[in-house]
């Protein structure tokens, strides 16, 4: 049977939902997703096993650690190799390293985020090689970002936090914080400022494809429940993460929730890169102020830095998924039916679940 969540033949009401287009010819060797599938099943195509998301994280896992390592060798050799004078003193002074080379924490700010770009290439050919299917559906269900919406998104993302932590500022200089307090010089922050505005969009977006994009389609292949592949993938995003404190373990999590719940709801990964934007790019304005940001991620957070940020993130899911549902966003393959907020599959699967598509193993 198909596990696929197209529209059943019969129309519905007249002004219901609109009808589902149809599709261009996908490319030589790619299987398309059947008309009417949700976003998180877009890895279930004619071409599933019960074995083929198994094959498919094994093959990320080992694609992923060949790009970082790639990219990692990448940039100790440019900062070698674009740094002679202090390589010589490193060759000259025994005293010295090239650990001691690569400490400088803007550097190291920089690498952490810019390393996490090397994710995309792996999530683009696993998608394509095991799953036989176009990478732009890792993306959304029309295949790819859809420019209007995303940039709807991230002004609302810039919104919420931005007011978010525009009242954490507030309150810092109520309580007699000086906010300036170890800045780190005008070239230093306008370098975090550079980070913050071309390089952390995409290390979003590249976690964004992985967690929200591959993962989540790949584990609900396999589950066939939404609920059991976003509470995997979200505690593997959690893993991902050097916190150590419990109360940022649940925001990372209903953060991660979120922005599965988005995805699906909304038909792709628009409002969850906008989200990661969002929270990142403006956590490094602030704390940039403070001195260059430390890649640690350990030690414990006051409560009163925690709970606006939860807040921020359910208030910007509620107002984008408003926005969403006023603009007749497509949610599945094709067009526009209604996801149930709870279950998570479309209003009308019940009928199309009865639909058969051939070569889909059960």
């Amino acid at each position: 049977m198909s596990d696929h969540f197209a529209r059943a033949d019969q129309p519905g009401p007249t002004g219901e939902n609109p009808p589902l287009a149809a599709e261009p010819p996908p490319p030589r060797g790619v299987l398309r997703a059947v008309p009417g599938t949700p976003f998180d099943m877009l890895a279930r195509n004619p071409a599933h096993r019960w074995w083929r998301p198994l094959v498919t994280l094994l093959v990320f896992a080992g694609t992923a650690v060949l790009a970082l390592i790639c990219m990692t060798v990448l940039f100790v050799g440019m900062i070698l190799m674009g740094m002679p004078t202090q390589v010589l003193g490193v060759v000259v002074d025994p005293a010295l390293s090239v650990d001691d080379l690569l400490r400088d924490p803007l550097l190291m700010l920089f690498f952490s985020f810019a390393l996490l770009v090397a994710l995309i290439p792996a999530a683009v050919l696993t998608a394509r090689w095991t799953q036989r299917r176009s990478p732009a559906s890792l993306v959304s269900v029309a295949g790819g970002f859809r420019g209007r919406w995303l940039g709807s998104t991230l002004l609302w993302g810039l919104l919420v936090f931005g007011t978010m932590f525009g009242v954490s500022l507030l309150l810092q200089v109520f309580a007699g914080v000086p906010l300036l307090e170890g800045f780190p010089g005008w070239w230093s922050y306008s370098s975090i400022v550079l980070i913050a505005v071309i390089v952390v969009p995409v290390q979003s977006a590249a976690e964004e494809l992985v967690f929200r994009g591959l993962l989540l389609q790949t584990l609900n292949a396999w589950f066939r429940v939404p609920w059991l592949g976003i509470v995997v993938s979200s505690l593997v995003f959690l893993s991902g993460h050097g916190y150590t404190d419990p109360a940022v373990w649940g925001e990372l999590l209903l953060m991660a929730g979120a922005m599965c719940w988005l995805s699906i709801r909304t038909g792709g990964l628009e409002a969850a890169v906008a989200l990661h934007v969002s929270n990142n790019s403006l956590s490094l304005f602030i704390a940039g102020l403070s001195g260059v940001p430390g890649v640690e991620q350990g030690g414990n957070y006051p409560l009163t830095q925690v709970i606006p940020l939860m807040v921020a993130v359910v208030v910007y899911t509620w107002l984008v998924d408003r926005s969403a549902a006023r603009r007749g966003l497509h949610t599945v393959v094709g067009g526009r039916e209604p996801i149930h907020p709870v279950t998570l599959r479309p209003r009308g699967s019940s009928r199309a679940e009865s639909r058969t598509t051939e070569g889909v193993n059960s």
